[in-house]
């Protein structure tokens, strides 16, 4: 007998999560179709997350559990995408939830527009925009800029009085859709720690002919301080060597696309070089670890035209101050 084609594949990467493993479950499978199968990753777990993974996979058919050495959630989804059979791919993070019509959404949405990827809206925040896009150049001029990177224009509309996240979108994967075929050869960067996100949305996209959206917000974020978005910006070292990996991922589909992303992400630049300025200063990782890691960034050829041609404003005196102690370190 044929095995009948898989609809939907859902990552989960997990990691020491059993206190939110069942909300997250329960509403993964209430929402999804028969035709899907869910690819949950135990991440080398020192809590009881794998045996509650396989307790549930026992009741549960469309479960997929894959036990893996702890090697962070960039592997992890990895491993899962290598596994993913389903037409769609989605993201779920295991200790958030999904709403009823989560799925079936972004899936109808995708159908509807012929879309190779889909973006919803979750608990709390809106869409900032009608993102239905037709033409791959459209992406890249309407949501490519939200995600990838500040601009300098981002910073003089910001001393113009416009906040500098107003035009942000959360580059969550758990909060996209993508034919398989989109993401087929797009991995996460797995030496990156926080914005790895940021970056497979982004490689995605620059590949997608065409993009949709769902308005609903249809995914619940958890909020958790031991978290990566809250524990690893509390280790200087960590964050500090990340902005490292970060900037060599953007200089790399920076290249591969002929040097053309380069004004999404100028400003960027500069505010990570002053941050790790600002953790040396402060004395938040060792400080000759700090001035090698500053070094070391200065020394990108587009970080040091970024930061000599960064503008500068009368309205931001400690920037400005900040910026000209870069061009002359």
């Amino acid at each position: 007998m044929t095995e009948a084609p898989v609809e939907i594949s859902v990552v989960i990467p997990c990691w020491n999560v059993e206190p939110y493993l069942a909300r997250c479950l329960e509403s993964v499978f209430a929402a999804l179709p028969d035709n899907a199968e869910v690819l949950a990753v135990d991440d080398g777990s020192s809590d009881g997350t794998l045996a509650a993974l396989e307790s549930f996979a026992a009741g549960e058919r469309r479960l997929k559990v894959l036990p893996r050495p702890h090697r962070g959630v960039s592997a992890a989804r990895n491993a899962a995408l290598d596994e993913a059979r389903g037409r769609l791919v989605f993201f779920v993070d295991p200790d958030d939830s999904v709403m009823p019509g989560y799925f079936s959404a972004m899936a109808d949405a995708l159908e509807r527009d012929g879309a190779d990827v889909c973006v919803c809206a979750y608990e709390g925040s809106p869409l900032k925009g009608d993102y239905r896009f037709r033409t791959n150049a459209e992406i890249r001029a309407g949501y490519l800029p939200r995600v990838f990177g500040y601009s300098f224009d981002d910073v003089r509309a910001w001393y113009s009085g416009r906040p500098l996240f107003a035009d942000r979108e959360m580059a969550g994967v758990w909060r996209m859709a993508f034919r398989r075929g989109l993401v087929e050869n797009v991995r996460f960067d797995e030496t990156i720690e926080l914005y790895e996100d940021a970056m497979f949305v982004s490689e995605a996209l620059l590949r997608a002919s065409s993009m949709t959206c769902v308005a609903q917000e249809i995914y619940r974020v958890t909020s958790r301080d031991d978290g990566a978005m809250r524990s690893i910006p509390r280790d200087g070292a960590r964050l500090c060597r990340n902005k490292l990996r970060l900037l060599a991922k953007r200089r790399a589909l920076d290249v591969a696309e002929g040097g053309s992303l380069g004004s999404l992400y100028a400003a960027s630049c500069v505010f990570s070089a002053l941050e790790i300025l600002s953790c040396t200063v402060r004395g938040r990782l060792p400080r000759r670890e700090g001035m090698r890691i500053l070094r070391e960034y200065l020394a990108d050829p587009f970080v040091r035209s970024s930061v000599r041609e960064f503008p500068l404003s009368l309205k931001k005196p400690l920037l400005a101050s900040a910026v000209l102690a870069l061009r002359l370190a």
